[in-house]
């Protein structure tokens, strides 16, 4: 009994690393919002979180191939693991456009975008650093769920976001730019939502 604990206690570590990896490039994603464009200069720091995180996915894959017992189904640690990655590809991808893009200046709904995002991204670590009591621990669930009303705050901010860009006086190729940034930044918090969504299916699962 103690080796099924053991081996499902390598699992939730690795998943409580991943949230923490997750908060950490999430501050920096906030600070470069912050403070662009005198953040430009950390912008490519987002690939090195990138790196890590890719490590950490990689580090749950190789267990989950040399493994035959696992907490819950090998489907969902392998599908919660790839919505974790999309977390930081989708924030280095928005970051990242600012510089490609040589934008200038940092538009208001572009911040509010990534402080939701942090949030979402605080709500997910959290969820991952409980989940190895998920059976019991009601707040799993209330957290996982937090999430979708989290995402649904970012979608009223994306939808002003886009508004003020095609409604005002802003230059085409701004709309451009700013439109492909947007879109980034919403898929990545969209997939904090995708991963508390399989958490959500692995309490189901296991009630």
């Amino acid at each position: 009994m103690s080796r099924v604990k053991r081996k499902e206690d390598v699992f939730y570590g690795l998943f409580r690393e991943y949230g923490e990896k997750l908060v950490t490039a999430g501050e920096v994603y906030q600070r470069i919002f912050h403070e662009y464009p005198s953040s430009r200069a950390i912008v490519p720091s987002m690939k090195e979180y990138e790196n890590v995180c890719d490590e950490q996915a990689r580090k749950i894959f190789m267990e989950l191939s040399n493994s035959f017992i696992t907490p819950f189904d090998r489907e969902d640690i392998g599908a919660l693991t790839k919505r974790l990655d999309d977390v930081v590809d989708y924030m280095e991808a928005a970051a990242s456009r600012l510089d490609l893009f040589a934008i200038e200046s940092m538009r208001p709904e572009a911040i509010q975008l990534a402080d939701v995002t942090v949030k979402a991204v605080g709500q997910v670590a959290t969820v991952l650093d409980r989940l190895s009591n998920f059976k019991k621990d009601g707040t799993v669930m209330e957290m996982a769920l937090a999430v979708d009303v989290t995402e649904d705050e970012g979608d009223a901010v994306y939808k002003i976001a886009l508004a003020d860009l095609f409604h005002g006086d802003v230059p085409t190729l701004e709309i451009m730019k700013w439109s492909r940034v947007y879109d980034r930044m919403e898929l990545a918090l969209n997939a904090c939502e995708h991963a508390c969504d399989i958490v959500q299916g692995i309490i189901m699962k296991n009630a």
